[in-house]
């Protein structure tokens, strides 16, 4: 089976606090007058499903990739038990603040049951505007006081502000109460689940999830630091590995052999993926783009005209 670097249609979500940063960074043709809040770059969920853009094979859905080339794909990396891609990439631009909200952890999701999920995610600032998010709770701060303050609608004062600059990276895995603030752009990498419990949504009228957000918020202080994080290398998971890379121009860089990844490119022009494969061994692409490259490409590498940085993130072997 000849693979080949796969583009995607991006999935466009219209949320009331998102903007138009895609299109003044990236070039993006959005969709016209609505607020685009998150573009999902590669999905392979109910909610959203990825299509491909490029080669024989455009037309054909994420998930239909996943089921044909299996392991020419994910190489040692175990699809989700319901045969989907075991990884969701965003970008969200947030102009007005998000929900305060938290998502549960296998033991949670266990206990909430129906169709709870685990979700751990991280973030990259792509850009910030004098950005903020939230990140767990205060140190000191009981079940019983973060209680009170959800019932009085004041959750924020016990909950972590921390300003953001432009390349801060940040890591939330599941029980983390948290918020992104406005100005933000972040490249976000996280496991396939949209299970979201809302701790105050600021007045903004949505349903709240006092008893939920309780039995999924973990209260010891949050860890500002990575796990895995050495170099370039910025997070290792049980669930995907997150690396920034850069090359300079006209240095072509070797891409992940044997396994399976996905570039998120955060700038540069006349970016050009090279492998050794039959179907279109040159895939040009665009800062703001996402590219899935398969476990079995051999020889893959990336070079551009200009300086390039970008996200990579790898699956884990089974």
């Amino acid at each position: 089976m000849d693979v080949y670097p796969l583009k995607f249609y991006p999935v466009y979500k219209e949320k009331i606090w998102g903007g138009r940063s895609l299109s003044r960074l990236f070039g993006r043709a959005l969709p016209p007058e609505v607020p685009i809040g998150e573009s999902w770059e590669l999905t392979d969920l109910p909610e959203g499903v990825s299509i491909v853009t490029n080669g024989p094979l455009a037309g054909y859905t994420l998930t239909d990739i996943t089921r044909d080339w299996g392991q020419a794909l994910l190489g040692g990396a175990s699809a989700m038990e319901n045969g989907r891609f075991p990884l969701l990439l965003k970008l969200l631009d947030a102009n007005d603040i998000l929900s305060l909200q938290v998502h549960p952890d296998a033991e949670a999701a266990r206990e909430i049951g129906g169709n709870a999920a685990l979700k751990t995610e991280c973030w990259y600032v792509v850009e910030s505007r004098d950005g903020y998010i939230y990140k767990g709770v205060i140190e000191g701060t009981t079940p019983n006081d973060y209680k009170k303050a959800i019932k009085h609608d004041n959750a924020e004062t016990v909950t972590r502000r921390i300003d953001c600059k432009t390349g801060d990276f940040h890591y939330i895995p599941a029980g983390t109460v948290h918020a992104i603030g406005p100005g933000l752009l972040i490249a976000e990498v996280q496991t396939p689940s949209d299970t979201t419990y809302r701790v105050t949504d600021w007045g903004r009228g949505r349903e709240i999830h006092i008893e939920k957000s309780m039995q999924c918020i973990h209260f010891q202080t949050a860890d500002d630091t990575s796990p895995g994080a050495d170099g370039e290398t910025l997070l290792v998971t049980d669930f995907f590995t997150v690396a920034k890379r850069f090359t300079q121009a006209g240095m072509p860089t070797s891409m992940p052999a044997g396994r399976c990844a996905a570039i998120m490119l955060l700038d540069g022009d006349g970016i050009e993926i090279r492998h050794a494969g039959l179907v279109k061994p040159l895939t040009p692409a665009h800062k703001g783009d996402t590219v899935l490259i398969p476990a079995g490409l051999e020889n893959a590498t990336l070079s551009a005209t200009t300086d390039v940085h970008w996200l990579e993130i790898t699956l884990p072997e089974a």
